[in-house]
This record gives structure tokens, sequence and C-alpha cells, in this order.
């Protein structure tokens, strides 16, 4: 090493030549990133001048081109470092050694553009309002007000269930996507983004109520029961179109306003064609 730095001191020295505004970009884009010689070799000058240049002229050390696990732990509002490794480990963010020494070991590098693509594909591990104000809690904040995540509890609202135990149960029959947020006192809280939602009620794989559409064994068995079964509800609809009130029998399942949207998909799709009577199913 010392033979290698002595050469390019003789060879590469360019004593008394004042640094170019290119050379002195090169130089702030890659200080740290790769090693000494291979700036100097770059810019023909020798690994002393490098650093002295990156000192005086750029008052930059080697870190301030990548975080290192501690820097990113702190700007993301993780309180431990090993969280950010163990997310390297598992291949989710990706990173290297750098050539900066921490310690006994070197530090690791994080580049802006992979955490960024990390945060967006995961924001669940984070919550804004625990984050510094920072160019990375944007981003979460960003991803949240695009797609939000909810808790099992607040799916169950959109869901239409009063309790979180059968939104676990779908998740763990594959119908609704999640992903488990770590922490909380067992092994982490599940959370389902709002598209997750959507799709899954667009095509509820959900076997309907009871009183919807009952097997005929259902329905022979609560007549043998003694308990009446409801075939269909009689609703007072108001034509949109003539104006006219029609008499429509409608499947239990369908309410008031999905039978007014039902009745003018069927019946007034331009003209009316319904009678003083109308029979819509489910």
């Amino acid at each position: 090493m010392k033979n290698f730095t002595r050469w390019l001191n003789k060879s590469y020295e360019r004593a008394g030549k004042e640094w170019t505004p290119e050379e002195l970009a090169f130089l702030a884009d890659k200080y740290g990133l790769v090693s000494d010689r291979a700036i100097s070799k770059h810019l023909k000058r020798s690994p002393n001048g490098i650093m002295i240049a990156a000192r005086r002229k750029l008052h930059q050390t080697r870190k301030m081109n990548f975080y290192s696990g501690h820097e990113l732990a702190r700007s993301l509002g993780i309180p431990c470092s090993k969280t950010i490794i163990s997310w390297v480990e598992a291949g989710w963010l990706i990173a290297r050694r750098s050539i900066v020494r921490q310690g006994p070991f070197k530090a690791w590098l994080f580049r802006d553009k992979n955490i960024e693509r990390f945060l967006r594909a995961r924001p669940w591990l984070f919550t804004p309002m625990k984050m510094p104000r920072h160019y990375f809690r944007s981003i979460i904040q960003e991803e949240y007000d695009r797609d939000p995540w909810y808790t099992c509890q607040e799916a169950a609202t959109f869901l239409g269930i009063k309790t979180d135990d059968a939104v676990q149960r779908y998740i763990n029959r594959g119908w609704l996507p999640a992903y488990k947020r770590p922490g909380g006192p067992w092994q982490g809280v599940w959370i389902i983004r709002r598209s997750a939602i959507e799709k899954f009620l667009a095509s509820d794989p959900r076997p309907a109520h009871r009183f919807e559409t009952a097997s005929l064994s259902r329905k022979r068995t609560a007549r043998r029961h003694g308990h009446p079964l409801r075939l269909s509800v009689v609703w007072s609809v108001l034509c949109p179109d003539c104006g006219e009130t029609i008499v429509v029998k409608a499947d239990p399942s369908l309410r008031g306003p999905r039978v007014q949207e039902r009745f003018i998909q069927v019946y007034t799709n331009g003209t009316c064609s319904h009678g003083v009577e109308c029979v819509l199913t489910r």
C-alpha cells in the first residue's frame, strides 16, 4: 500500500493546479462510496489530495453520501439499528458494506434510491406520526394517503361485520391479502390495504346470509321446526321515467337503495319495460 501511494504521489500529483468544477462534482458524488484509490486514478490526483480537497473544499466526510445503519434508524424513527439489518437479511432492503470503518467493522451503506424503493413497497412497517420530520416520512404519508392501511378492527367496518375475528379468518383462508406489522403482544398486527378490501368486496367469496340464499336442506329443517321462510319482500317504487308507482317483489337480500338501483337497471334502460307489478331477483 505504501509503495502504491508513493507511486501515485509521483505519477498523479498535480501540485499547484486548481480543482475544476467537474472534478469537485465527481469527488462530491463518489467520496465515501468508492475507494480513494479509484477516485485518484480517475482524477489523476494523489489520495492525500483527494482527502484534503474533500475536507477543505467540499467540507464533506466519507459518510455524507450514504446512510449508515444508525443514521437510517434515526431518520426512520426506529429505536434500534438491528431492525434495519434484519430487513437487509430478509431481502427487503438493499445494502452493502461500505469502505468506512465503524469500530471493528465496516459500516453498512444504504443509498437513497434503495431506501425509497423499500419504503414505497412496505409502508406498513411505519407509523407516520411516530416518525421524525424527514423526507422519508413524506414518502410514507404519501403511500398512506394514496392507499390507506387498516387494522382488522377497522377493516371489519368496511366489510360489514362487527368483530375482527371474521377478518382474520378471511386472511387465513386466503380471501383477503394482508401483511403482518411487527410488534404487538404476540406476533404482530394484521393490516389490510384499502385496495385489497375493495377487490374483496367486488368479488365477495363469503357465503350469503342464511335468510338470503339458504340451502334446500336448511330450508326444510327450518320448516320442519315451524320457522317461516321469507321468500320475497314487497316494495313500492316510483319510476323515474314515467312517474308511475310500481309494486316490486324483491329478494329479501335486496335493501331499499339496492331495490331502486336494480329496478332502474332492469326496467328503465331508456324506455320503461315494467308493468304494474315487477319481480326482482338477487
